[in-house]
């Protein structure tokens, strides 16, 4: 309940639009409340507080991803020469539902420097526009071992 608490604390800073230490505990004080609530209820599954987890390091992982690309592509954009070396790859899917791939499709255009550019009809290959390959195998491995397993964790 914790990160639950938490995650809804500044939900509620952000609701209010100042995010201030009184706001920040009256949203954890609202949110452990009503956490607290649903949960003597029966309302949430007893799995809430890992799915939390999980959808919180799918986001810190985002974000991370998100800053490395953004450095990369304007590194490429000050320098002389390019060091572009694209390339589109065939990425073997683990992932079956439309919520997975689209969350993980989006998750890879949101990405400078990557593009999904189309999904296998049988939906078992998604087909990525990278913009930096070192080998077809790294980039399989970086979205599989990166996106998709964080995206899959998420939906189980």
């Amino acid at each position: 309940m914790l990160l639950g608490s938490i995650l809804l604390a500044l939900a509620w800073a952000a609701f209010r639009g100042e995010v201030s230490l009184l706001n920040l505990l009256v949203g954890y004080a609202l949110g452990y409340a009503v956490l607290a609530l649903l949960e003597k209820g029966g309302v949430l599954p007893s799995s809430f507080q890992t799915k939390v987890g999980r959808v919180l390091s799918l986001a810190a992982f985002f974000m991370w991803e998100l800053m490395v690309a953004n450095v990369r592509v304007a590194a490429d954009v000050l320098k002389p020469r390019t060091s572009i070396a694209p390339a589109v790859v065939a990425i073997p899917l683990d992932i079956t539902s439309d919520a997975e791939i689209l969350l993980l499709s989006a998750l890879i255009n949101i990405t400078p420097g990557s593009v999904t550019i189309d999904l296998s009809d049988v939906r078992r290959t998604l087909y990525v526009h990278v913009m930096h390959i070192k080998s077809a195998d790294e980039s399989r491995r970086e979205i599989k071992d990166g996106f998709e397993y964080r995206v899959k964790r998420v939906f189980e």
